[in-house]
């Protein structure tokens, strides 16, 4: 049984969520939301398919949410707390800035602060968008609020951050980007078994793969990851579904 750290589960149609949950070898997914509208779609979804763990969360590489928006979700989140896994998506908007240079990034720094907040009031984990050198802000905003549960999905950054990132105890998931791209391969090579998830971002187009094809996705990462670390799929498997459930506290 396979579960999904992390995908976008409303930007799928009806037919392909029906697809992708009916799944019986996908024993849950934690579906993330990038703003108030996917949060809603996502709470409905949940009430049809209780394998479907949602999270509530603002992408950051977007422009930052009005603070109706900004209200609406808060303000659910307060009301609604207990239908939740995490908050996330969250975090810095590095892609954001490498296309605007002049981009307000501590406005970016202070959303993300605010959801840390939240995530510590209701006990909830951290599904994080923090990649490269952005690592270093998140970890120092981890510390200065005691933070205990955080996802680095999709995780990339230099050693330096790496080493940085492995000095907690906080986890990291991989796409099947690890396929094919070193830095993501180092990764899975640094971290301990016991501190991966496997994760599809879907429906992130990465090449040879249908959108719809969590299974095939999430088992291609688990045989590169049994691979780098020589070990057996089925240990990999065992592991990287015990640290979801351990985090999400999934049943």
């Amino acid at each position: 049984m396979l579960i999904d750290s992390h995908l976008h589960l409303v930007q799928y149609n009806d037919q392909q969520i029906t697809q992708i949950i009916s799944n019986p070898n996908i024993a849950g997914v934690i579906a993330v939301s990038t703003d108030f509208q996917s949060l809603l779609r996502l709470e409905q979804l949940q009430q049809q398919f209780p394998k479907i763990h949602i999270c509530a969360g603002f992408h950051p590489e977007q422009p930052l949410p009005t603070q109706v928006e900004k209200a609406q979700l808060f303000n659910w989140i307060a009301k609604n707390h207990a239908k939740l896994t995490a908050i996330g998506e969250v975090g810095l908007p590095h892609y954001l800035k490498r296309e605007n240079p002049n981009l307000d990034y501590q406005a970016y720094i202070d959303l993300l602060e605010e959801f840390m907040l939240i995530s510590k009031r209701f006990d909830l984990p951290l599904n994080l968008h923090i990649v490269y050198d952005d690592t270093q802000i998140a970890l120092d905003l981890l510390t200065k609020h005691q933070i205990q549960k955080a996802h680095f999905h999709w995780f990339k950054a230099s050693d330096e951050m790496l080493q940085k990132v492995l000095a907690t105890n906080y986890l990291v998931s991989i796409t099947s980007d690890i396929l094919v791209n070193p830095k993501t391969q180092r990764v899975a090579e640094l971290f301990p078994l016991e501190r991966i998830m496997i994760e599809t971002d879907g429906p992130w187009q990465h090449d040879g793969f249908d959108i719809c094809d969590i299974e095939g996705q999430l088992n291609a990462v688990i045989g590169k990851i049994a691979e780098i670390k020589k070990t057996s799929i089925q240990q990999v498997i065992f592991q990287t579904d015990l640290n979801a459930q351990q985090l999400y506290l999934l049943k």
